[in-house]
Order: structure tokens, then C-alpha cells, then sequence
């Protein structure tokens, strides 16, 4: 971590606040005129080592040391995060300067003075070096929460509440602690196995990083009482052969099968892909009794495209099971790494999606496994901010950075993060600081580029021994018990691996089949057409919608003349239907149908030069009116968004319904169909452009057909619903 930076993000803030504060105190809040208070006061001069009072200000009502230690408090809140111990490579704390007993007006005299504030715990009296403890403990221990940039004061004040109320490491219940073990220690044994089983195969291991299983684990516990009834997830490639076989509990088998040289992707009926790219779905069933169904989405591309292909599968999700008021039913969980986080623009933009009301999904948890390094690329030359999370502050969310060697912190920051997700509906951030054991695969020789960096990580122990030998020490724990989980997990290993090579000895025709496989297996193409024509009865009833509008609602002329009156009268010439008139009576004969239509992408309520017009507006309200939404009562659903200018906007919709995204230009289309696929249901491209009015339909459409512009540029295939 560089402290220089993060003085230098924070000072345009407190400048700014601080020309405000010698302005007039009164123009900012209570906190930072305590604050500026406690530094205007720690820079008085001295006297027998002593500050020297200045003259009261008008209207002050408290005296300058209680001043002081508000504005400490204020100080660690916004601050803290920088000094905080989050980094289990570091030698030592970070150094802020702003953080200094003289920086904040005190002395080492005044460290056993009794003191409180009305702002921190309860206003509970202790001694200043008493204070200075607690804060560090609760804002620059093993967590350093970043929170005070959010402006919503309830959201700010909720989670404070929580991080102060934050019990201590003692407190934590026996069983809590062996089961963190356990999943460190289930995490562990599997990546040894495999590092020792499969000697030189790539499997992007987690090994540094096991704390992750913590976090999955702890959020999926947390599910049933937090109303969650289903996880979609997305992941980019290291650490999802672990999250597979020990949070999704994929067959063991199944997983060294893949592994095998026998292996026959073709028996998923497909070409098959790399076992670190497989997606996975499940239902498990925790020890209360309760069910948390989880889906793991394929992810191709290695980082993070999958991140809006998730959010559409958790729309989806939401609407399948009742809950798109809400939206707290299905929770989006997105794990990255810190360099893809940071650097691919993909992830601004899924962010950029989660407060709209066409793509909100209630709110994602993001947990960003930060090994510290890209591929051989150190923070310092892969981003210009302190924090690889920094972009997430544009949404004004929490972000948790937290030591991955301290499984009880994190633990603690993965149930607020649920919690705050849960409350509010909006994103979370939990950024686990770890480290790569090895280098970006199992070929790679890391050495070569840091060999400083990892002749530190040979020598430290992994976190599951760290914590192993901690409650050992404090007595939770006997030798005998942690032996025993150790057998468990490597003899499990063993079995399963056993089991497998008997059946790669069998032959080829005799070889058990995937019988775990939740491939959909696609009827075979054929060119030939289908009837597809609609009756001249759906048609006028279609039309009908489309040219008529209440009679208390005030129509634009214009719009009354070139749109509902020219659709009127086409439909009585018998045409010729423009490609735009030709889509709406596409759509109209699909929701007759009872199948569904969301149309989404940027303007495509009106369309993008003037010729959709799906949507009309009063002309004094403003008020909105679909058209489509009124043909009638056994009418399936439209849902038309306007969109963020993303050429990632994903996909969603239910079995059996009609997705469609819109792009302003053709060339859009190669980029951003790519990242939309994932799932079952039908997607389809519109492009716009100036030449989409010269195109005509001759005929009375086709059911469900459209009229594309020129060139014509038409994709579809299976979405996620």
C-alpha cells in the first residue's frame, strides 16, 4: 500500500471542507468542524509541552480537548484504512501522517487523560490510550473499512454501528472457529492433492487465497435467515476448481475425471473446455434443513465478462421466483481478482448497472481475491489508484479490505456484507488481501520477475497452519482433533482418486458416462421455414394497440401525425410496413402468444432516430404509455429500458421468452453479443442506423418475425433466463 497516495485522494476532500470550515463553521456537519477543530488545535504554539489556548470562537460550546478527541475519532473513521494492517506480506504497519499524536493535537502526556465522546461507543469514558486502541482495533487492525465517502448518512451510520459493535476475537464461539478450519483445511487439502497428483497441470490453484472458501461459506450459512434462497454466481479461473469441488460440492470424481488423459469433453455433447472455465449448478442442503440452490456461470473468457452475465441470470431469477419488488430472494455474488478489477472497463460498467431500474438486481456482493499481482505485474504498474477497488466508490458502496490470514475478520466483513446487501439493496465490496502461491499457473516460475516477493511467500505459512497452531495455543483445539481432520479430507482424496483410475482402466466402450452433466442438449438445426403467419384478426388487434391511446392522455401532434396516424393508415393501404412498424407487430403477436418480450439498449424506447416509438409520452405529464401493454387481458408482459451506453448490457428473461438488445451500429454487435450468452431462452440484435427507415416490409409480418437495416446483422441464440 502507498500512503502517499492516499493522503493525496484525501486532501482535495479536506481542503475543500477545510476553506468551508474558516469560512463558516456552521457550512459543514458536526464531524468535520470537530475535526478541523482538533487540527487547528494541535497546531497551536506550545508551552512546557502543552498547547496554548486560543481564543474561544464565537458560539463554541465545547471545550478545545474535547474537540481534539472527536475529531480523532472522525479521523480514524475516514483514515483508518490506510494504517490498516490488511496485507499478510507486510513487515510492518503503514504510515499515514495524518494519523500522528502531533498531526491530531495530543502528546504522549496526554495519553492516560480520561476522556469520551458522544460520537464513539456510547460515550463510554476511558483513557486516550485506551481510545487509540480501540480504534485501531475496529479501523486499522485486520480490517480497513472504506465508508465515510458514501453520503447517505443511513447507510454510513449503519455500517459504523456495526464495525464499532464488532466483538472481540474471544467471544467467538468453538464451533465457529473449527468450522473456519475446517473449510481452510478442506481448501488446502485439495489444492495439495491435486499440486501432487497432477504434476505440472495447469489448475490456477487457490493456494494463498483459501480464505475465500471462509467468505463462501459464511455468506452461504447466512442465507436461509437472511431470506436468500438462491446464489448466481460468476468467477474468473483461480480458485474455481476449489469453489467447485468444496462450496458446490461437485463430484470429486467427476473433477479428476477432467483431469485424466482419457478425458472426452464430447461426452457433455459439446467440444468441452478447459475444466478452470466449467460452470456448475447445485442445491445444497445446509445442517438446519434449509436449501440454498447455487449456479455457477461458465466463464470463458478468464476474467470478467461474465460479471453482466451473471447479473442478467439473477434478474431472471428474481422474476421466475415472485420477487422483482424486493429483489432479495437471489443473491449476485462476483468473485475477481484485483488486477481484472482494476483494469477491465467491463467492470465499471456492471457497477454502473446496479441502480438502474432496468438491471438492478437488489444489490451484488463482489469479493475481490487480491493476490497482490496480475500475471507478473505489480499493483505499483498496473493502476493509478491506491485501492485496485477504488472504482467502486462511484456507486458509493462499503469496501472491506481485510486480511486473508485473519479467517475471524474475515468472517466478521462477510456478514455484514450480506447484511448490508440484504438491508439496503445495494453493492458490497470485500477485498481480501492475500497472495499467489505460486505463479499465475502451476508452469510458471514466478522467481523470475519477484524473486524479493516470493522468497518471502516460500517461507510463510499458509493460513490454515497459521490459524491451526492459533487454536492450538489457545487451547480450542487438540492435537488429536486436528490430526483427525486432516485424515478425513486426504483419505477422501485418496478413495475418490482411486475410484477413478479403476475406471480408466476399463475399456473405452465400457467407460461410465457424465453422469453429472446439466447440459441442455440442443435439437438439431434444420434450414427449412415454418409457418409462422398470424391471422388478420391478431393483426388488427395488434394494430389497434398500437394506434390508439386514452382519451385523457394528450398525444404530441407530431407524434399523432407521423406515428399514429401513419400506422393507421399503412395498415389499411394492406402496407408497405416499415422495418420499425414491421417489429412492433412482431412483438404485439408474441405477447398475444403469451410469450414474453424484453427489449433493452440504449434509447430504445423511442429508438434512436425517431422511429421505434414503443413508448409515448403526454405531452403536459410527461406520463409514460406502452401501447403494447394494452391488446389485451391474457397479454403476456413487454418490458422496454432505456440503458446505460454499454455494449455489455446483458440479457434476461424467462424460459420461453423473447430477449432483445439494441446497439446504434452493426459493428456493435461482434463485441458485445459474445458476453450475453448464458442460458435458455431467445436472444435477438437490432441494430439502428440512419438507413433503418428506407427498409420495408411488403407483406403483413410474419409471427415473432422482424425486418433488420442494412447490412443485415441478425444473431440469436439460447439466453439465460
Amino acid at each position: 500500500m502507498r500512503p502517499s497516495i492516499a493522503t493525496r485522494a484525501n486532501l482535495d476532500l479536506l481542503e475543500e471542507n477545510y476553506r468551508r470550515w474558516q469560512e463558516n463553521p456552521e457550512s459543514v456537519d458536526s464531524g468535520w468542524s470537530a475535526f478541523f477543530e482538533g487540527f487547528e488545535l494541535g497546531n497551536l504554539p506550545q508551552r512546557n509541552g502543552a498547547a496554548v489556548s486560543a481564543p474561544a470562537r464565537a458560539g463554541a460550546r465545547e471545550s478545545p480537548l474535547q474537540t481534539r478527541i472527536d475529531g480523532l475519532v472522525y479521523a480514524y473513521r475516514t483514515l483508518g484504512h490506510t494504517v490498516a494492517r490488511v496485507n499478510p506480506l507486510a513487515e510492518k504497519r503503514p504510515e499515514n501522517p495524518l494519523l500522528t499524536l502531533r498531526e491530531l493535537g495530543f502528546s504522549e502526556k496526554d495519553l492516560n487523560l480520561r476522556v469520551a465522546s458522544k460520537f464513539f461507543l456510547d460515550n463510554r469514558e476511558m483513557t486516550l490510550r485506551e481510545m487509540f486502541a480501540e480504534l485501531e482495533r475496529i479501523y486499522a487492525d485486520s480490517i480497513g473499512a472504506e465508508f465515510m465517502h458514501i453520503q447517505n448518512t443511513r447507510l454510513r451510520n449503519w455500517v459504523r454501528h456495526r464495525l464499532e459493535s464488532r466483538p472481540h476475537k474471544r467471544e467467538t464461539a468453538r464451533q465457529v472457529q473449527v468450522a473456519l478450519l475446517r473449510a481452510l483445511m478442506e481448501a488446502e487439502s485439495f489444492e495439495i492433492f491435486l499440486h501432487s497428483r497432477y504434476v505440472g497441470q495447469k489448475r490456477f490453484s487457490l493456494q494463498g487465497a483459501e480464505s475465500l472458501m471462509v467468505i463462501l461459506d459464511t455468506i452461504l450459512h447466512k442465507c436461509p435467515a437472511a431470506g436468500v434462497e438462491e446464489i448466481c454466481m460468476g468467477m474468473a479461473h483461480r480458485g474455481r476448481l476449489n469453489v467447485l469441488a468444496n462450496f458446490l460440492k461437485k463430484s470429486l470424481r467427476v473433477i479428476f475425471t477432467e483431469f485424466s488423459e482419457n478425458y472426452i469433453p464430447e461426452l457433455v455433447a459439446g467440444d468441452g473446455d478447459v475444466k478452470y472455465h466449467l460452470g456448475y449448478r447445485t442445491v445444497r442442503k445446509l445442517a438446519s434443513g434449509a436449501e440454498v440452490e447455487i449456479r455457477l456461470s461458465a466463464n470463458p473468457s478468464h476474467l470478467e465478462a461474465v460479471d453482466p452475465v451473471v447479473e442478467g441470470t439473477a434478474r431472471a431469477r428474481e422474476r421466475i421466483r415472485g420477487d422483482t419488488e424486493h429483489r432479495r430472494k437471489v443473491l449476485p455474488l462476483l468473485i475477481h481478482g484485483d488486477a481484472a478489477f482494476a483494469g477491465q472497463g467491463i467492470v465499471a460498467e456492471t457497477l454502473n448497472m446496479s441502480q438502474l431500474h432496468g438491471y438492478g438486481t437488489g444489490g451484488t456482493v463482489h469479493v475481490v481475491v487480491n493476490n497482490q499481482i496480475g500475471f507478473t505485474t505489480l499493483p505499483e504498474d498496473a493502476r493509478s489508484s491506491m485501492y485496485a477497488t477504488d472504482v467502486a466508490k462511484m456507486i458509493e458502496v462499503p469496501i472491506f479490505h481485510v486480511n486473508a490470514d485473519d479467517p475471524l475478520a474475515v468472517m466478521f466483513v462477510s456478514q455484514m456484507a450480506i447484511d448490508f446487501r440484504q438491508e439496503f439493496g445495494r453493492d458490497v465490496v470485500i477485498d481480501m488481501y492475500c497472495y499467489r502461491r505460486y505463479g499465475h499457473n502451476e508452469g510458471d516460475e514466478p522467481a523470475f520477475t519477484q524473486p524479493d516477493l516470493y522468497a518471502k511467500i516460500d517461507k510463510r505459512p499458509s493460513v490454515t497452519q497459521l490459524y491451526r497452531q492459533e487454536l492450538l495455543e489457545a487451547g480450542t483445539l487438540s492435537e488429536d482433533d486436528a490430526a483427525s481432520l486432516e485424515t478425513e479430507f486426504g483419505l477422501r482424496l485418496e478413495m475418490t482418486l482411486e475410484n477413478v483410475k479403476a475406471i480408466e482402466k476399463e475399456k473405452a466402450g465400457k467407460q461410465a458416462k457424465f453422469r453429472e452433466s446439466t447440459a441442455v442438449f440442443q435439437p438439431e438445426y434444420k434450414s427449412s421455414s415454418v409457418a409462422t403467419a398470424i391471422s388478420e384478426k391478431a393483426l388488427k388487434t395488434i394494430v389497434d394497440a398500437l394506434t390508439h391511446v386514452p382519451d385523457d392522455f394528450n398525444v404530441q401532434p407530431k407524434i399523432k401525425r407521423i406515428v399514429l396516424e401513419h400506422r393507421r393508415k399503412v395498415f389499411e393501404n394492406g402496407g408497405p410496413y416499415e422495418w420499425h412498424y414491421a417489429e412492433l407487430l412482431a412483438f404485439g403477436s408474441l405477447l398475444l402468444e403469451g410469450t414474453p418480450v424484453r427489449l433493452s439498449g440504449q434509447d430504445s424506447a423511442r429508438g434512436t432516430f425517431s422511429t421505434r416509438h414503443a413508448i409515448l409520452y403526454d405531452a403536459k405529464t410527461g406520463a409514460s404509455y406502452v401501447p403494447l401493454m394494452h391488446l389485451g387481458e391474457e397479454q403476456a408482459r413487454i418490458c422496454i429500458y432505456n440503458s446505460l451506453l454499454s455494449e455489455a448490457a446483458f440479457a434476461c428473461g424467462k424460459r420461453s421468452s423473447a430477449i432483445l438488445l439494441t446497439v446504434r451500429k452493426p459493428l456493435s454487435i461482434s463485441s458485445s453479443f459474445p458476453l450475453n450468452r448464458s442460458g435458455s431462452g431467445r436472444v435477438e440484435l437490432f441494430c439502428s442506423s440512419r438507413t433503418a427507415t428506407k427498409d420495408k416490409a411488403r407483406n403483413t409480418p410474419a409471427r415473432g418475425s422482424s425486418v433488420f437495416c442494412k447490412p443485415a446483422q441478425k444473431i440469436t441464440s439460447r439466453s439465460a433466463t
